[in-house]
Protein backbone atom coordinates (compact mmCIF):
# COMPACT_ATOMS: atom_id res chain seq x y z
CA UNK A 1 0.00 0.00 0.00
CA UNK A 2 1.38 3.59 -0.74
CA UNK A 3 0.53 6.67 0.61
CA UNK A 4 0.07 10.37 -1.32
CA UNK A 5 0.56 13.71 0.43
CA UNK A 6 -3.27 13.69 0.50
CA UNK A 7 -3.95 10.99 1.98
CA UNK A 8 -1.93 11.96 5.07
CA UNK A 9 -3.93 15.48 5.26
CA UNK A 10 -7.32 13.68 5.41
CA UNK A 11 -6.33 11.10 7.58
CA UNK A 12 -4.99 13.12 10.43
CA UNK A 13 -7.29 15.95 9.63
CA UNK A 14 -9.01 15.35 12.85
CA UNK A 15 -6.16 15.19 14.44
CA UNK A 16 -4.21 18.22 13.94
CA UNK A 17 -3.93 21.10 11.63
CA UNK A 18 -1.85 20.25 9.18
CA UNK A 19 0.49 23.13 7.31
CA UNK A 20 2.40 21.11 5.18
CA UNK A 21 4.01 17.31 4.37
CA UNK A 22 6.90 15.88 3.14
CA UNK A 23 7.46 12.47 2.37
CA UNK A 24 10.07 10.95 4.28
CA UNK A 25 10.95 7.38 3.14
CA UNK A 26 9.37 3.99 3.12
CA UNK A 27 10.71 0.72 4.39
CA UNK A 28 9.40 -2.65 4.37
CA UNK A 29 6.99 -2.20 6.83
CA UNK A 30 6.08 1.92 6.59
CA UNK A 31 6.16 4.97 4.84
CA UNK A 32 7.33 7.95 6.78
CA UNK A 33 5.88 11.48 6.19
CA UNK A 34 6.81 14.82 8.12
CA UNK A 35 4.08 17.29 8.91
CA UNK A 36 4.23 20.48 9.96
CA UNK A 37 8.53 20.11 9.26
CA UNK A 38 8.14 18.92 13.63
CA UNK A 39 6.21 15.57 13.60
CA UNK A 40 7.05 12.02 11.87
CA UNK A 41 3.74 10.28 10.78
CA UNK A 42 4.19 6.35 10.21
CA UNK A 43 1.85 5.08 7.69
CA UNK A 44 1.60 0.58 7.68
CA UNK A 45 1.95 -0.73 4.13
CA UNK A 46 -0.34 -3.68 4.94
CA UNK A 47 -2.35 -5.18 8.34
CA UNK A 48 1.22 -6.96 9.79
CA UNK A 49 2.72 -3.51 9.43
CA UNK A 50 -0.14 -1.94 11.23
CA UNK A 51 0.03 -4.44 14.05
CA UNK A 52 3.74 -3.89 14.59
CA UNK A 53 3.27 -0.32 14.89
CA UNK A 54 0.48 -0.68 17.84
CA UNK A 55 3.73 -2.78 19.63
CA UNK A 56 6.14 0.21 19.01
CA UNK A 57 4.14 2.71 20.13
CA UNK A 58 3.54 0.68 23.61
CA UNK A 59 7.19 -0.22 23.47
CA UNK A 60 8.21 3.77 23.47
CA UNK A 61 5.55 4.85 26.11
CA UNK A 62 6.74 2.24 28.12
CA UNK A 63 10.02 3.25 27.51
CA UNK A 64 9.53 7.13 28.42
CA UNK A 65 12.42 8.62 30.78
CA UNK A 66 14.21 5.37 31.19
CA UNK A 67 17.23 5.53 28.44
CA UNK A 68 20.11 7.87 28.15
CA UNK A 69 19.39 8.50 24.48
CA UNK A 70 15.78 10.57 23.00
CA UNK A 71 13.81 8.44 21.42
CA UNK A 72 10.41 9.48 19.52
CA UNK A 73 7.56 10.00 22.03
CA UNK A 74 4.06 9.52 20.51
CA UNK A 75 2.40 12.57 19.64
CA UNK A 76 -0.99 11.10 18.41
CA UNK A 77 -2.36 8.16 17.12
CA UNK A 78 -5.44 6.58 15.23
CA UNK A 79 -7.24 4.22 13.18
CA UNK A 80 -8.56 4.53 9.47
CA UNK A 81 -10.25 2.17 7.00
CA UNK A 82 -9.18 0.76 3.86
CA UNK A 83 -10.63 -1.25 1.51
CA UNK A 84 -12.52 -2.70 4.89
CA UNK A 85 -9.77 -3.60 7.12
CA UNK A 86 -8.80 -1.20 10.51
CA UNK A 87 -5.39 0.20 10.34
CA UNK A 88 -3.24 2.55 12.83
CA UNK A 89 -1.10 5.29 12.34
CA UNK A 90 1.09 7.32 15.27
CA UNK A 91 2.36 10.51 14.86
CA UNK A 92 5.80 11.23 16.86
CA UNK A 93 7.59 14.32 17.94
CA UNK A 94 10.62 14.33 14.87
CA UNK A 95 14.06 14.29 17.13
CA UNK A 96 16.92 16.88 16.80
CA UNK A 97 20.29 15.55 15.46
CA UNK A 98 21.85 14.32 12.35
CA UNK A 99 22.85 11.22 10.87
CA UNK A 100 26.38 9.91 9.76
CA UNK A 101 27.50 7.52 7.46
CA UNK A 102 30.18 5.15 8.29
CA UNK A 103 32.72 6.94 6.41
CA UNK A 104 32.11 10.45 8.31
CA UNK A 105 31.80 7.55 10.92
CA UNK A 106 34.82 5.73 10.77
CA UNK A 107 36.94 9.56 10.47
CA UNK A 108 36.15 10.43 14.38
CA UNK A 109 39.13 10.61 16.49
CA UNK A 110 39.65 8.01 19.01
CA UNK A 111 38.16 9.61 22.25
CA UNK A 112 34.49 10.72 20.32
CA UNK A 113 34.50 7.37 19.18
CA UNK A 114 34.85 6.02 23.14
CA UNK A 115 32.29 8.34 24.33
CA UNK A 116 30.07 6.99 21.15
CA UNK A 117 30.39 3.62 22.53
CA UNK A 118 29.72 4.22 25.82
CA UNK A 119 26.56 6.47 25.22
CA UNK A 120 25.71 3.03 23.06
CA UNK A 121 26.41 0.37 25.20
CA UNK A 122 24.14 2.38 28.39
CA UNK A 123 21.47 2.57 25.86
CA UNK A 124 21.48 -0.94 25.13
CA UNK A 125 21.75 -2.17 28.74
CA UNK A 126 19.37 0.08 29.92
CA UNK A 127 16.53 -1.01 27.15
CA UNK A 128 17.70 -4.88 27.62
CA UNK A 129 16.53 -4.63 31.57
CA UNK A 130 12.95 -3.43 30.80
CA UNK A 131 11.11 -6.41 31.86
CA UNK A 132 7.62 -4.92 32.34
CA UNK A 133 6.72 -3.59 28.92
CA UNK A 134 6.51 -7.02 26.82
CA UNK A 135 5.80 -10.17 27.96
CA UNK A 136 9.18 -12.06 28.57
CA UNK A 137 9.00 -15.76 29.34
CA UNK A 138 12.95 -16.84 29.27
CA UNK A 139 15.34 -15.36 31.55
CA UNK A 140 18.04 -15.19 28.30
CA UNK A 141 15.51 -13.42 26.96
CA UNK A 142 15.38 -9.73 26.76
CA UNK A 143 13.33 -6.31 25.49
CA UNK A 144 15.38 -5.65 21.91
CA UNK A 145 15.52 -2.86 19.52
CA UNK A 146 15.25 -5.53 16.78
CA UNK A 147 16.97 -3.52 14.25
CA UNK A 148 19.62 -1.36 15.89
CA UNK A 149 22.08 0.51 13.09
CA UNK A 150 23.58 3.41 11.96
CA UNK A 151 21.57 4.54 9.89
CA UNK A 152 18.91 4.77 13.23
CA UNK A 153 21.42 6.54 15.47
CA UNK A 154 21.38 10.84 15.51
CA UNK A 155 24.53 12.41 16.53
CA UNK A 156 24.56 16.24 17.77
CA UNK A 157 26.79 18.35 16.95
CA UNK A 158 30.10 16.83 18.78
CA UNK A 159 29.39 13.91 16.87
CA UNK A 160 28.01 12.34 20.26
CA UNK A 161 24.62 9.79 20.04
CA UNK A 162 21.84 11.69 20.89
CA UNK A 163 18.92 9.97 19.74
CA UNK A 164 17.81 6.17 18.84
CA UNK A 165 15.12 6.22 15.94
CA UNK A 166 12.46 3.53 14.78
CA UNK A 167 11.51 0.87 16.98
CA UNK A 168 9.15 -0.76 14.69
CA UNK A 169 10.80 -4.62 14.85
CA UNK A 170 11.13 -3.78 18.56
CA UNK A 171 10.50 -7.59 20.04
CA UNK A 172 11.65 -10.08 22.86
CA UNK A 173 14.62 -12.38 22.22
CA UNK A 174 17.79 -13.01 23.14
CA UNK A 175 20.27 -9.41 23.72
CA UNK A 176 22.88 -10.26 21.64
CA UNK A 177 20.75 -9.75 18.42
CA UNK A 178 20.91 -6.19 18.77
CA UNK A 179 24.64 -6.09 17.95
CA UNK A 180 24.19 -7.94 14.68
CA UNK A 181 24.75 -4.60 12.89
CA UNK A 182 27.30 -3.33 15.23
CA UNK A 183 29.60 -6.15 14.36
CA UNK A 184 28.88 -6.74 10.75
CA UNK A 185 32.24 -5.53 9.01
CA UNK A 186 31.19 -6.22 5.30
CA UNK A 187 28.26 -3.88 5.45
CA UNK A 188 29.84 -0.50 3.97
CA UNK A 189 26.66 1.21 6.10
CA UNK A 190 27.84 0.08 9.28
CA UNK A 191 29.85 0.91 12.24
CA UNK A 192 32.55 -1.55 11.75
CA UNK A 193 33.27 -4.61 13.73
CA UNK A 194 36.19 -2.91 15.61
CA UNK A 195 33.87 -0.58 16.77
CA UNK A 196 31.26 -2.98 17.51
CA UNK A 197 33.48 -5.39 19.92
CA UNK A 198 34.05 -2.12 21.91
CA UNK A 199 30.37 -1.57 22.37
CA UNK A 200 29.80 -5.17 22.66
CA UNK A 201 32.92 -5.13 25.70
CA UNK A 202 31.60 -1.76 27.63
CA UNK A 203 28.16 -3.87 27.39
CA UNK A 204 29.23 -6.84 29.08
CA UNK A 205 31.30 -4.91 31.75
CA UNK A 206 28.04 -3.06 32.58
CA UNK A 207 26.08 -6.53 32.65
CA UNK A 208 28.48 -8.20 34.93
CA UNK A 209 27.61 -5.33 37.69
CA UNK A 210 24.49 -7.24 37.64
CA UNK A 211 24.28 -10.45 35.67
CA UNK A 212 26.00 -12.36 32.80
CA UNK A 213 23.45 -11.09 30.12
CA UNK A 214 25.57 -11.95 26.88
CA UNK A 215 27.73 -14.90 27.67
CA UNK A 216 28.52 -15.65 23.95
CA UNK A 217 32.04 -14.83 22.88
CA UNK A 218 32.71 -13.28 19.55
CA UNK A 219 35.44 -14.17 17.71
Amino acid sequence: MKYSIDDVKRIVANKLKVKSVQFLGAGNHSEAFCINNNLVIKMPKHKKASDCLQVEMKVIKGLENKLNLDIPNVEYAGKFKNENEEFVYSIFKKLEGKKLSRKEFLKLNKSVKEKCATSIAQFLFKLHNQKEILPIKRKDFALLHGDFSLGHILFDENNLPCGVLDFGDARVGKPISDFVYLLDDEDDEEFGKEFGLQVLEKYNKLAKQKTDIINQKVQ
